[in-house]
């Protein structure tokens, strides 16, 4: 495994070198097709080979440009480092299998949310679909390489757990972004009316998915594309716009997007456990940014949701059922004295083939631990959850329940 790691490290800063550009250009309206050469943003000069070496150029220069001495932020060393081992992460959960390459498609899509989102407030589309678009061709990979578990049913329909998981948690999202609009424009800042509010948050996010689904179904439909207007370029916008704008409230219509992202790639279920976990993970970021900037409870404070969405993806991907495991062992089974399930080491487990049975301490034979308590619902989808996620580390091969979607 020694080699992967090395292969994960080494492919993992140069696409973190690639990231940088990507970070940079998107949210100030560029491209990251043209012009096809780096370049410092200060001087505009082309940069050499010598110059993109990653982490290796930066340290060479001493953070300075070559052709006009401007400093160079820690941040692009930093993001290359960061790809590298997360990337390795990546190899060691999956164990160098072909999951892994999907894998660290997504969790590249992902760091350009986290730091586009955390300075600009904005996620580019582009970024969006093509993490939907990794977790389905994943998902259909699966089922070509006769995977199980890569089929649901949601209302006794038939749906690949890709397209379910995208489903599932962007629905939550978009309720909870639907039920903030309202609070904050109708309730709270009585500008419109609840049923006036709903309408218009629904018309503007539906509006916006006809549109990209048009605009992006216009690459491979001839003449579609003239049809459909151009977008605007991509601007990011700042912490005190949104704070001044009282109609920017509650969740923006790029979160819904991103939790597309996130189900298509993790499935519902470790969906709404990184869901769960970046909610931890954001009240406390603003709490904190709240207090450094002495800010109060009641006033109105902008924090970028969709960095804490990506962490909350890390801790559920890589810790998900082991955490799980331990909340159920903790908490759920002491009250149901139902039996106990097997800890779950991060990264231990097979990445291929049906999930193995859960086997009960106590002499229960081969019997899965849902079947020993049939009568309990909540034991069951957390012994499943458990049993899903701890055998198949891929999550597109570890579906949730049906009866949880």
């Amino acid at each position: 495994m020694t080699f992967w790691y090395v292969v994960a490290f080494i492919f993992g800063i140069n696409i973190g070198s690639f990231l940088n550009v990507a970070i940079w250009r998107l949210p100030r309206g560029g491209s990251i097709a043209a012009p096809q050469w780096s370049y410092c943003p200060r001087c505009e000069h082309r940069l050499g080979a010598l110059d993109l070496i990653p982490v290796l150029s930066f340290l060479a220069l001493g953070r300075k440009c070559r052709y006009c001495n401007a400093p160079i932020s820690w941040r692009y060393p930093s993001i290359e480092l960061l790809t590298g081992l997360l990337f390795v992460a990546v190899v060691w959960r999956d164990r160098a299998t072909i999951d892994s390459i999907f894998d660290c498609l997504f969790i590249a899509a992902l760091v350009c949310v986290f730091f586009i989102d955390l300075e600009h407030f904005v996620i580019p589309d582009g970024l969006n679909v093509l993490a939907v678009l990794i977790g389905v061709a994943h998902n259909v990979t699966n089922i070509a390489l006769g995977r199980p578990g890569q089929m649901t049913h949601v209302a006794g329909l038939p749906m690949p757990v890709s397209i379910a998981g995208a489903l599932g948690y962007a629905a939550v999202i978009y309720s909870i972004g639907l039920l903030s609009y309202i609070w904050f424009t109708a309730i709270v800042g009585k500008r419109k009316g609840p049923l006036s509010a709903g309408w218009d948050y629904l018309k503007e996010n539906v509006l916006d998915w006809l549109w990209i689904a048009l605009y992006y179904l216009g690459a491979v439909i001839p003449g579609l594309r003239k049809r459909i207007p151009e977008p605007e370029p991509l601007e990011g916008i700042t912490a005190e716009e949104i704070e001044s704008d009282e109609d920017m409230s509650g969740m923006g219509g790029g979160d819904g997007k991103l939790a597309a992202a996130i189900g298509a790639n993790l499935g519902f279920m470790l969906a709404f456990q990184s869901f769960v976990w970046s909610i931890f993970i954001g009240t406390a970021w603003g709490l904190i940014t709240m207090a450094l900037q002495r800010r109060k409870l009641t006033g109105r404070t902008a924090i970028p949701f969709g960095p804490s969405m990506v962490l909350g993806v890390l801790v559920a991907m890589f810790f998900g059922p082991a955490i799980l495991a331990w909340y159920y062992n903790a908490f759920i089974r002491p009250i149901l004295n139902a039996p106990a399930a097997p800890p779950v080491t991060p990264g231990s487990a097979p990445s291929t083939g049906a999930p193995e049975t859960m086997v009960p301490t106590g002499g229960h034979g081969n019997k899965t631990l849902g079947a020993l308590v049939p009568n309990s619902a909540a034991v069951r989808m957390c012994l499943a959850a458990i049993n899903q996620m701890q055998t198949v580390p891929n999550r597109i091969s570890a579906p949730a329940p049906a009866s949880l979607l």
